[in-house]
């Protein structure tokens, strides 16, 4: 489930999500499957036959074993700067049901050692944190958006340090 904040107001309870969660932009991955150019200028996708457990940012679930994929060079920040990283993420080869928007946590990336970098409006880090399999995302999340400057955060995988994907303040 995602991150709740309990409002009282007289009598009534009501639970408001506080974040939503966001895979690749189905767009951008339609654009780079067409054009074969990914965001790091590399020419002709390199497609892969899942070996199984592979994260995929276009659905944010892992790849079951001889699922069709390409690796690709993606950047998560459309606009330039000192934090625009470019790194390799797997999709699917051809367009998936993608991953419903949600406001909680994508299951199969729970209790993965990750780390969680938070953004301001510019597109500087401000904050992070390197989570441990216990940990729960929602916690981690909550902490960090207690920061008002905190506008997105990014999640990446530790070993490889690989973009995961993107968290977004709900209003």
């Amino acid at each position: 489930m995602g991150t709740t904040v309990t409002v009282i107001t007289g009598k009534t309870t009501t639970r408001e999500p506080r974040f939503y969660v966001q895979a690749l932009p189905p767009e951008r991955l339609e654009r780079i499957r067409k054009t074969g150019r990914d965001d790091g200028g590399n020419t002709g996708l390199r497609r892969v036959k899942a070996e199984g457990g592979e994260p995929l940012r276009c659905c944010l679930r892992v790849a079951e074993a001889d699922e069709a994929l390409v690796l690709i060079a993606y950047r998560p920040f459309e606009t330039p700067g000192p934090y625009a990283e470019t790194g390799p993420v797997f999709v699917h080869a051809e367009k998936c049901a993608g991953y419903e928007q949600c406001q909680c946590y994508p299951e199969d990336f729970r209790g993965w050692q990750q780390v969680f970098r938070s953004y301001d409006a510019r597109g500087d880090i401000i904050g992070g944190h390197l989570t441990d399999a216990g940990d729960h995302p929602e916690e981690v999340i909550s902490q960090l958006f207690a920061n008002p400057a905190v506008e997105r955060i990014h999640t990446r995988n530790v070993v490889y340090g690989c973009y995961m994907l993107e968290i977004r303040r709900v209003g």
